[in-house]
């Protein structure tokens, strides 16, 4: 069920090792789209949509004016890794409070969003305006050797005319490495999440009177071994999802319950890189879904094994521009003969570059099994693309644009579903402790199925107080 989330915006794309931690990002993230979706806080079993490649569509960046600062002078050397969002900006960003050998990163957020089709329908559009209030702490070692990390975080959303759509979500955890020797470290994670599932998800129940909560247990633990330019890394995630049942709105009970289950995955991964250069991999991965009921809501039994293979390489391609990919193909087999066997080619790729030291354009493309609860669907295939570009305006002023689309082809059943967004932002950082955030979303989703389509127009106004 709940899939990915969230790796970080600007994260490279999945290499078949599980993210030392699952970066929290809040469910109204329609609202600025995270680019790759495994990091996404797995907030949901399967945000992504079918197989048919129309194109994006476009717009412009907003900046915001007063107490302006004249952009940085053009730098003489680039790298891919220095892009526009992951710079450092040492006049804004912030200084954090020293604890001996740990930093103390305190924030808190406040969001003004107007939502028009807060249960994302077809026709009958409901409109609100929303409240979000972020709190968030993070504690980061600042040692020579190893690394611990620590973080709290809470997104907590009032609807001004229809409180049943209230929540709050709260994210714990934290993520280490251990530096064996100079070839050879150890690193993993563990988290604990409460979430709620967004009405946009192709999992959502239509009639369903409340949001969808699950609670999320996460941990993961990769080992790596280097041999000169030879290395093997060997993985282990686990993810348990717990459900909690809802109701209708003519008071009927929803059996969440039912989707309540276990995800476990072990990879191998072994290449040869070149530091700073180039990295070419293989890797192989078998995952097993345990569910706690030998049936779900719509009396499928769910439970499965499959495996992942696939090859892929990190290239450095002219130092201001990166090429990040994978492809190969995965399976996933069902206990239910009615669901049987999904399988076929997956992949990703990633390029990012940085067309001038003032802009960093990043496309990306993503291909896998998502789980479902559609009646009759063993799963679907999600595939997405992204492009996006970052714009240093100022030296205090970031411009972004997002085009995405979503591909999803339901096996067993026919529904394709393609899903498009056209994203605006511009962050005007005011001082260390202060940052002002504008965004703009636009999203549509079409189906060759009846009800399942909607429209949705997003805007956010926020300030972000931070140490």
């Amino acid at each position: 069920m709940p899939a990915k989330t969230a790796r970080s915006p600007r994260a490279p794309i999945r290499d078949g090792v599980a993210p030392l931690r699952v970066t929290y990002t809040r469910p109204l993230a329609r609202l600025y789209p995270t680019l790759d979706p495994t990091l996404y806080p797995t907030l949901e079993p399967a945000l992504a949509n079918p197989l048919r490649r129309r194109l994006l569509a476009a717009v412009a960046g907003l900046a915001l004016t007063g107490g302006l600062v004249l952009p940085a002078n053009a730098q003489t050397d680039t790298s891919p890794d220095d892009t526009v969002a992951t710079r450092q900006h040492p006049d804004y960003d912030p200084a954090g409070i020293r604890m001996g050998g740990f930093i103390l990163y305190p924030s808190i957020t406040l969001d003004e969003v107007y939502d028009s089709n807060i249960y994302a329908t077809q026709g009958n559009d409901t409109s609100d305006l929303i409240t979000v209030l972020q709190p968030k702490l993070e504690l980061k070692s600042n040692w020579n050797v190893h690394q611990l990390n620590l973080h709290a975080s809470g997104d907590i959303n009032w609807y001004a005319r229809n409180s049943r759509e209230n929540y709050a979500n709260y994210d714990i955890g934290g993520d280490g490495r251990v530096e064996i020797y100079h070839d050879a470290w150890i690193a993993g994670g563990a988290d604990y999440s409460l979430w709620h599932l967004p009405r946009t998800s192709p999992n959502n129940i239509v009639g369903q009177a409340d949001p969808t909560e699950y609670n999320q247990t996460s941990a993961n633990l990769v080992g790596h071994k280097e041999f000169g330019n030879l290395f093997v890394e060997l993985g282990d995630s686990y993810n348990r999802y717990d459900f909690a049942n809802a109701q209708t709105f003519d008071g009927r009970t929803i059996l969440w319950e039912r989707q309540n289950h276990d995800e476990n995955e072990i990879s191998v991964r072994t290449g040869y890189s070149i530091e700073g250069l180039y990295e070419l991999y293989v890797k192989g991965a078998y995952n097993t879904r345990n569910y706690d009921f030998t049936s779900d809501m719509s009396g499928f039994n769910r439970n499965s094994t499959g495996y992942t293979a696939v090859v892929g390489g990190k290239y450095n391609l002219t130092g201001i521009t990166s090429l990040d990919l994978f492809a190969g193909y995965r399976s996933q087999d069902y206990d239910d003969a009615r669901l049987g066997t999904f399988s076929g080619p997956t992949g990703g790729a990633k390029v990012t570059w940085n067309v001038t030291t003032l802009t960093t354009v990043t496309g990306e493309i993503t291909r896998d099994i998502n789980e479902t609860i559609v009646v009759g669907a063993a799963g679907y295939f999600g595939t997405r693309e992204t492009l996006a570009v970052d714009h240093e305006l100022l030296r205090n002023v970031q411009l972004h644009l997002q085009l995405s689309h979503e591909a999803d082809d339901f096996q067993n059943i026919d529904r394709t579903d393609d899903v498009y967004g056209v994203g605006l932002g511009a962050k005007y950082m005011m001082s260390q402790m202060t940052a002002l955030n504008v965004r703009y979303n636009y999203q549509i989703r079409s189906s060759n199925r009846t009800g399942i389509g909607y429209a949705d127009h997003n805007i956010l106004v926020g300030l972000t107080l931070h140490m």
